[in-house]
């Protein structure tokens, strides 16, 4: 098994299902979304259950997906309604098409992939509404990424690489000589960053106005098996001890494609001037800049893993502990996935 299954994944934004269906590759399985005319999200298998052509090619009718090879018709469910071709006969029985739990919530699409009785919304990060909660304001992003999905998550998870890759956005000094702490609970991985007394990074200066000496915080919490949550804040120097209001949070999503690739969903929100339109298209660009950035060091990490001599490994450092803990995590929920199916 490569990933987890009874797991809900980010397909999609909201704004991205309209009238017209979307074809998504979703942990190796092909996938369409569409929103009916009852406004309601739909996820299917992309594949007509008559000769296989993709039905994200088709259209919507109503609250049906047409395939636009011969006409037949889906509902939400997955129940064929209509076949063109012999509408003087009975559908088949069992001709249908695979159908998955759909969660829409906070700006976001998720879809489950494994056994539908255990898809329960209480198991998306109840963090996630910062998207959408009052007094808050985000703006969104996506970038397909050519890279594993835990190479994302490692990336967001270690946090020193800011100095390096993102030297005219996230870069400050400080960052990775400053240890980082890291708890582990249960199924929920946590690291932190505070570093005191150090210059300003590009984007506290374009989006806080700060010029002098600030301490900075770093906060990351992964939860399995693609999720993190990176709360951000910056203060004068000397101001307060611990984080008070946020400058922003960066929800993160690193949703498998396939093996190699990944759909990564991310979005920042804030609490602050969240009325200032100016200030969130600032956000919107610098966080596009650094992602930019990301995707190209995963997308040649992915290629260089990949043509590695057999043998070769990833090395970790201090630095690398809340990843290995990530993939300590993911390995276990496998594990026990793998037995479960096996006894089923």
């Amino acid at each position: 098994m490569t990933f987890l299954r009874n797991q809900w994944y980010v397909a999609a934004r909201s704004d991205e299902i309209g009238t017209k269906p979307l074809g998504r590759m979703i942990c190796n399985e092909a996938v369409v979304l569409y929103r009916g005319a009852n406004g309601a999200v739909a996820a299917l298998e992309d594949r007509c259950a008559h000769r296989m052509a993709p039905l994200s090619l088709g259209e919507v009718v109503g609250d049906d997906i047409q395939c636009n090879y011969h006409g037949v018709r889906f509902r939400g469910d997955g129940a064929c309604t209509v076949i063109p071709s012999q509408k003087d006969l009975p559908i088949p029985r069992g001709f249908c098409v695979k159908s998955y739990p759909v969660h829409e919530a906070s700006a976001l699409v998720f879809v489950w992939i494994g056994e539908a009785e255990q898809a329960d919304p209480a198991l998306i990060p109840e963090w996630v509404s910062r998207n959408t909660d009052a007094g808050w304001v985000a703006v969104h992003g996506y970038h397909h990424v050519k890279g594993h999905y835990q190479l994302v998550l490692d990336n967001l998870l270690d946090l020193s690489h800011v100095t390096y890759t993102h030297k005219t956005t996230l870069a400050g000094p400080g960052v990775d000589d400053t240890p980082m702490d890291v708890t582990v609970e249960g199924d929920v991985v946590r690291t932190s960053r505070v570093i005191r007394n150090v210059d300003p990074a590009p984007i506290h200066r374009a989006t806080k106005g700060l010029t002098g000496k600030i301490d900075r915080w770093q906060i990351s919490e992964f939860r399995a098996p693609i999720y993190i949550l990176v709360t951000l804040g910056a203060e004068p120097a000397g101001t307060t001890e611990t984080l008070q209001v946020p400058s922003h949070m960066v929800i993160n999503s690193a949703t498998p494609e396939t093996d190699t690739t990944t759909h990564y969903f991310w979005s920042v929100t804030r609490c602050l001037r969240i009325e200032d339109a100016a200030l969130s298209e600032k956000f919107r660009e610098l966080t596009q800049i650094a992602f930019d950035e990301d995707a190209a060091i995963i997308e040649a990490q992915q290629r260089m893993v990949s043509s590695a001599p057999p043998g070769s490994a990833l090395v970790n450092f201090r630095g690398d502990n809340g990843g290995v803990a990530a993939r300590r995590i993911i390995r276990r929920k496998l594990e026990q996935e793998t037995k479960s199916a096996a006894a089923a």
